[in-house]
């Protein structure tokens, strides 16, 4: 028996018994004499059982869920026309010059080898100067030992100490104290 049970009922009364009046043979939503009326609480289906769902009716489920794309895309159709009529744009002819521009000018997949070469040329003006970033900013050899050369995202060149994390917008020297 759980606890909240245990704490609210008499503990003279059978375990099996009802939890409100302590009676054998029925429970505590079959109550007649307790004050609480469970059936306008949780209502009628609260008491029904439930008709089981077989693996069948999964794979219904499961159908019905699925998505037409075919469907979708002829409904997609229409509704742009219908949208180009309300607009006094021919449908076919709009339609027909989109293809014939994409046909003009055919995008190439760029391979991923050099997507990660021209990614690695963009200027650092693009990474915002935080502290992930920083790793990422190659020191100059032309500083002094522990500085590095950084950009802000409006491109403007900032110098850092690597280690106490200073920055300055003049270009350190030798005798810059870090």
């Amino acid at each position: 028996m759980e606890l909240h049970h245990r704490l609210r009922r008499d503990p003279n009364w059978h375990p099996s018994a009802c939890n409100i009046c302590g009676q054998l043979g029925h429970q505590a939503a079959n109550c007649t004499t307790g004050t609480i009326n469970w059936k306008s609480i949780y209502g009628d289906d609260a008491f029904r059982l439930k008709v089981p769902l077989y693996e069948s009716d999964y794979v219904r489920i499961k159908k019905e869920k699925e998505i037409d794309f075919k469907a979708l895309e002829a409904r997609a159709r229409e509704y742009a026309k219908m949208k180009a009529g309300s607009l006094g744009i021919d449908y076919d002819d709009m339609t027909k010059k989109a293809q014939e521009m994409m046909a003009a000018a055919p995008v190439q997949p760029v391979p991923k080898r050099e997507r990660e070469e021209s990614a690695a040329e963009e200027p650092a003006a693009k990474v915002p100067a935080t502290d992930a970033a920083v790793a990422a900013v190659k020191v100059d050899e032309a500083l002094p030992a522990g500085w590095a050369e950084a950009k802000d995202p409006q491109g403007r060149t900032y110098f850092w100490h690597t280690t106490t994390k200073k920055t300055t917008w003049t270009r350190p020297d030798s005798t810059t104290p870090s």
